[in-house]
């Protein structure tokens, strides 16, 4: 039951109460337990052990205690507020701050008074912040608080910009007169003081203009350079993690490839004499996809970051609600990804060959697709610097997306219709050939299942004939024999109600085994993936897909690029959704980007990427069904 253990705490002080007490004499504290005990009463939140007449007893008293504690707080003076801030532990900071909000006690207080318990207690902001109605009342004061206190910064970050990975941040309101311009100087002190934190650093350098917070450029590079400072005394001091990775060709190694990883490092080795005899360009091309695994077995791009590879401590960390979530297994593939591109170019190049001359080829052979209509796309293979290529195939690029689009929606390329807008192209707007491309699920059913079967958080996986040979239900049942008796007593009671549910079921001998199978699967494949490519599935899982449909479980889609990929085109494209992304489409554009020559190459081979990774797509979306 939920709250079951807070109300265990409780019960010796429902026992304890004495309704002919004087409560004159009762510690603020015990009564705010008792309003805090009345939250759970009123949300109808019991001890199972407890019986009709005590629960109706308890809420009784509960009642009296609570009608006592209204008193005590609407009494509330100038003379009594610090005496009694005075005697509560902070774990009742907010619940008391709240009741003044509530009970708008707080109109009592002179600004005075008030400014005096900030500057006294600072700490009591992060709950005054809570309520709006006190920060209504004390705009003025708090505003004046903000402007000095060396925490402020902080508090505004966490509030504006932190992004919240478990819905548990509340709103904070702040004083209307608390201005842009306020709030920078704000940021800008923070920046200057001796110990900023490079977390909240971080998120000032990933944050994004809005009407209630906005950083003029002076002090988004100021921002920058803190950043890059407080990041290298990090590096200086060793308290790190790093990772390697190493790609090469070898020419006596008869597999394909081989992949050899020992704790941070991954090591890729790939069979040259294999690549010797592939004898056409569009087989050159499709080593990206089956021997570099750009794409995956559904044709998903695998690049992309998947909340299901980050790990605990990663998605605790601090993060800005703008920027793309990565963690050690994204870069580990973006750091693979680019030097397989990398070494493939130098080999490419002793062939006297190119990556540009291999994607020109794939063009075409994706042209000799859609014959009659044709794509006009190709890359410059002149000797130009890498900031010239850029320039002119960004805008290139660009042109082919809408050339693609304009055929999925009118059948046909109409050079004209396209001239007549200069408007960019949004990924999302890009469309497929196929219906139901992609299904997605929200559902609390199917984000329930997700847990209990393939999250390494439920309390299912672990037990103790297997230890922690296992991290998720899924894989402890497909690979053991588990008998229901070898769960615990916490743990049975949700077993039982999946196989209740039909979800599991129990043999004979009173083993635990999958039931609605293929529907567990695919749920562990969007666990995944967090999205099924329903064309790439065989018939069987197709049939339970479009019963997920038709039970609204699941909501199909049928743009060209999953969701996932869609946000990681716009990390590397642009800034309109992430603040920490690459920004080759627009940086270029706009002539913001570095002077580096070593930048520019590393820009280009990145742009490389996303037109393979596309070219990727669109053959698998031409795909006969």
């Amino acid at each position: 039951m939920a709250g079951g253990h807070q109300l265990s705490k409780a019960e010796s002080l429902l026992n304890s109460f004495n309704t002919d007490s004087d409560f004159s004499l009762i510690d603020l504290i015990d009564l705010i337990e008792f309003y805090n005990i009345k939250l759970y009463f009123d949300n109808n939140l019991f001890l199972t052990t407890w019986d009709e007449n005590q629960k109706e007893s308890f809420k009784k008293n509960v009642e009296i205690a609570y009608k006592q504690l209204k008193e005590r707080i609407i009494k509330i003076s100038d003379e009594s507020l610090e005496q009694e801030l005075s005697t509560l532990d902070y774990n009742y900071y907010e619940n008391y701050w709240s009741l003044l909000n509530d009970l708008n006690s707080f109109k009592k207080i002179s600004d005075s008074t008030f400014s005096t318990v900030l500057e006294k207690n600072p700490i009591h902001i992060r709950y005054i912040l809570k309520e709006k109605k006190v920060v209504e009342k004390y705009d003025k004061p708090i505003k004046r608080f903000l402007l000095t206190y060396n925490e402020s910064a902080e508090i505004l970050l966490s509030s504006i910009e932190q992004k919240d990975n478990f819905g548990r941040k509340e709103k904070n309101h702040f004083p209307k007169s608390l201005s842009p311009t306020d709030k920078e100087t704000i940021i800008n002190s923070y920046l200057d003081s001796e110990k900023p934190n490079l977390n909240y650093v971080r998120l000032i350098e990933n944050s994004r203009d809005t009407s209630e917070f906005k950083l003029n450029p002076k002090t988004r590079l100021k921002a920058k350079k803190k950043s890059e400072e407080l990041n290298d005394k990090v590096l200086e001091s060793g308290h790190t993690w790093n990772f390697r990775v190493g790609v090469t060709f070898c020419k006596d190694q008869k597999e394909p490839f081989k992949f050899k990883s020992e704790g941070t490092r991954l090591e890729a080795s790939y069979s040259e004499s294999l690549l010797d005899l592939l004898p056409t360009d569009i087989e050159l091309f499709l080593v990206f996809k089956y021997l570099f695994f750009y794409t995956d077995e559904k044709n998903l791009i695998s690049l992309v970051s998947k909340q299901s590879e980050l790990d605990v401590f990663e998605r605790t960390l601090m993060k800005s609600k703008n920027e793309y979530e990565t963690g050690f297994s994204f870069y580990k593939k973006e750091n693979l990804s680019n030097l397989q591109l990398h070494i493939y170019e130098l080999y490419l190049k002793q062939k006297d060959n190119s990556l540009e001359s291999i994607i020109n080829s794939y063009i075409g052979f994706l042209n000799e697709r859609i014959s009659p209509h044709k794509i006009i796309f190709q890359l410059p293979l002149s000797e130009s610097s890498y900031l010239a290529k850029i320039r002119t195939l960004t805008p290139d690029f660009e042109f082919f997306l809408k050339q693609y689009k304009l055929l999925i929606d009118e059948k046909s390329i109409d050079l004209e219709l396209i001239q007549i807008s200069s408007t960019p192209i949004r990924i999302s707007e890009i469309y497929s050939k196929k219906t139901k491309k992609y299904l997605y699920s929200d559902n609390n059913l199917i984000l329930q299942l997700k847990h209990l079967f393939f999250s390494d958080q439920s309390h299912l996986f672990y037990v103790k004939n297997f230890e922690n040979k296992y991290n998720c239900l899924f894989d402890l049942i497909t690979n053991e024999n588990v008998k229901f008796e070898y769960f615990e007593n916490y743990q049975r009671d949700t077993i039982q109600s999946l196989i209740n549910e039909g979800y599991l079921k129990l043999s004979n001998d009173d083993y635990v085994t999958l039931n609605k199978d293929i529907m567990i699967y695919l749920i562990g494949e969007l666990h995944n993936k967090e999205v099924l490519s329903y064309w790439n599935y065989p018939l069987s899982c197709r049939t339970v897909m479009d019963e997920l449909i038709e039970k609204k479980l699941v909501i199909s889609e049928n743009t060209l690029f999953s969701r996932q990929e869609r946000n990681y085109f716009n990390f590397y494209l642009n800034k309109k959704e992430f603040t920490n992304g690459y920004d080759l489409r627009n940086k270029y554009l706009h002539g913001t980007n570095t002077f580096s020559e070593k930048e520019h190459e590393f820009d280009y081979h990145r742009l490389l990427k996303i037109i393979i990774l596309t070219l990727l797509k669109i053959d698998d979306d031409l795909a006969t069904k």
